[in-house]
């Protein structure tokens, strides 16, 4: 079972997948949300995922490590990144938020930085968790630390590509666009049509099917 939970501060969608009551936990950015989920289901946490290092998908990825005591999985460069509160945007963070929401928040964010991932790789890598298959392939352009998670090919969760109905945003520190266009365009274009997107931000919808938002 796969829950998406999404952010009121940043319209950032978190998401919990659910096997036997054990979870894994991609892109924790909730004030909170992710860990009350969690705990009303009884639900035993494993592994956290991570699609990039951006502020808006990483928020309570400290706390959530911390109380559940669960290893991060995250490429080389997203995981060197966190480390650092420029290159993690948390800097900007009240910027991003008001990009995303279009209003201030009350409650403002603190610039920080995160540990590093206990579980890195360079540019692609795959496991398997209670019967499902992942994999992980590094996409920079939005971000030098950005990845696409497949699971078993049925499911891709693209934290900041592939959002319905938006351009892709290169413009953010660390964006860049030759590598999205050589890089990352080339394995985008060889996504199959069927495959459900679970993105970081908007509506999941299956591909080849962008008109019917799931």
């Amino acid at each position: 079972m796969i829950t998406k939970l999404v952010s009121q501060k940043t319209i950032c969608n978190s998401y919990l997948i659910e096997e036997d009551g054990y979870v894994v936990i991609i892109d924790p950015g909730q004030e909170g949300v992710v860990k009350a989920e969690i705990d009303k289901n009884g639900w035993i946490p494993e592994y956290i995922f991570l699609t990039h290092e951006h502020v808006d998908h990483i928020e309570d990825l400290e706390e959530v490590r911390d109380r559940y005591n669960v290893p991060v999985v995250a490429c080389r460069v997203c995981s060197e990144r966190l480390e650092d509160s420029k290159e993690n945007l948390s800097v900007i963070g009240d910027m991003i938020s008001y990009f995303k929401t279009g209003r201030i928040s009350e409650e403002r964010t603190p610039r920080f930085t995160c540990r590093q991932a206990e579980i890195t790789y360079e540019e692609e890598y795959e496991m398997t968790w209670r019967g499902h298959r992942f994999c992980f392939i590094r996409t920079p352009g939005h971000s030098p630390g950005s990845v696409l998670i497949t699971m078993d090919n049925e499911f891709l969760f693209s934290g900041d590509y592939m959002l319905l109905g938006e351009e892709t945003t290169l413009r953010l520190r660390g964006g860049n666009a030759e590598d999205y266009e050589k890089l990352t365009m080339p394995i985008l274009e060889k996504i199959p049509d069927g495959i459900k997107i679970c993105p970081g931000h908007g509506p999941s919808y299956v591909k080849g099917e962008e008109h019917e938002p799931h």
